[in-house]
Order: structure tokens, then sequence, then C-alpha cells
């Protein structure tokens, strides 16, 4: 099964294809690009260049995979509408929580913490765990502040960062409790590990159509809560 995975939810822009036969991907062509361009600009011109190299185009694509939130806003949207458009025609689409692809880049043994920067001391989190190389959940994706983070860290002992949030978290973590940065090879967005997550949703039946696909948000958009917090400030005048 060709398998198209797509990630545009913060400043990295990533594509990958990949053939996954008995359970496993076997080969793959990846395109990850971090370069200040806007996302509209890049996705289309990544996704042709995994698929050229890897000899495919998007006819020959048997699963779509995209990184449907948490995320940028706007990141979001153009990843979920590129997908949307491209499996029109009925083919399955797999949504995959950009915290469980983060999560998914680390190979190492133990508890594992993405994190990406929601602004306002607020990231993007969920934990997990890898045991004899599965990745398990253990959290569900939530909005959490460096201070509510630390006193759940101390509770695991140690734990992996990785996110675009892993740094700033780093300088900010308090308390007890060990944090590992990962490298910088492993922290940011990568669609090889969208297609990883998503053959695994392929595996326990949970794809969906492309009508299904919608953004995964976790806060309101920066200019509603402005909004939002101008009126309440107006209400008590």
């Amino acid at each position: 099964m060709l398998i198209l995975a797509v990630d545009t939810t913060a400043l990295t822009a990533s594509a990958a294809a990949a053939l996954y036969e008995d359970g496993k991907i076997k080969k793959f062509s990846l395109a990850t690009v971090n370069n200040g361009l806007t996302h509209s600009e890049l996705l289309f011109p990544l996704i042709d260049n995994a698929l050229s190299t890897f000899g495919k185009s998007v006819k020959d694509v048997e699963l779509f995979a995209v990184t449907a939130g948490p995320g940028s806003f706007t990141g979001v949207r153009i990843g979920v509408s590129a997908v949307k458009g491209l499996a029109f025609d009925g083919r399955p689409v797999a949504s995959v929580s950009t915290l469980e692809a983060l999560a998914e880049n680390i190979s190492a043994e133990g508890v594992i913490c993405p994190l990406m920067d929601a602004r306002r001391g607020v990231f993007y989190n969920a934990m997990f765990r890898r045991e004899g190389g599965v990745l398990t959940r253990l959290t569900e994706d939530r909005a959490v502040s460096a201070e509510e983070l630390s006193a759940e860290i101390a509770r695991y002992g140690e734990v992996w960062l990785c996110g675009d949030g892993a740094e700033l978290y780093s300088t900010l973590h308090s308390g007890e409790g060990k944090v590992w940065l990962s490298s910088l090879c492993g922290r940011y967005q990568n669609a090889l590990s969208v297609a990883v997550c998503a053959a695994r949703l392929w595996e326990r039946g949970e794809t969906v159509d492309a009508a299904c696909l919608s953004p995964i948000y976790l806060r309101k958009p920066q200019a509603e809560r402005e909004r939002e917090e101008r009126l309440k400030k107006e209400n008590q005048i």
C-alpha cells in the first residue's frame, strides 16, 4: 500500500511517500523544509518531490495521511484542505495527531513529551511511553501551562522532550523530574512519522473519507480570544 503523508502544522512542512507491506514501511521518500516560506507555497512541490523521487504520482496513492492538529490554525487548515482535495474520489484518509507523530520521532525507551508552543505560556502536549519499541498514549492531546507540565513530569521521573516547543519548555521546567531534549533530527515535524501513525490507524480500521476529515483545534484562534478578552473588559467598565 502506498501512503502519502503530509504535515504543515508548524514551521516545518513535510511530505512523505511510503510503501507499507507486511506490517512495515519498507521503502520511503521524504521531503522536508523549514526555511520560512509559507506552506501554501511549499506543500505541493514537496508532495510532487516525494512521489516523483519514489517513482509514483498522486493517482498511485492508496492511503492519504495528514496531521489534523493541534498546531498553527493556518498551517492545520492548509494540510487538511490539501488532503481533502486530493482524496475527493473516495480514497481513505488517516487523520493523525500532530503530537503522536512527533512522539513517533523518538526511538528511545521511556516517557516521551511532545510540545508545541501555543503562545502565552501554553503548550500543546500529550504524553506517550515507548516500551519494547511500542508507542503507547498516556494522555489525550491538551493545552497545558509550563507549571502544570512540570508537576506532571515530576511524577514520571524523567521524560524526552520533542517538538517546536521543547527547547523553550526546557528553559521553563521547574521542580523535580529530569527532562532530556531530543536531537535536532528528532525534534520537528516529519511526514515519515505521520505515515507510521497512519499505518496503525489503517490496521485498526480507523480511517475516514475526505468529507469527514476536519481540523482539530485545542484552543480558539488568537484573534477570537483577544476579542473575548476585550469584550469582557468592556463589560466590566
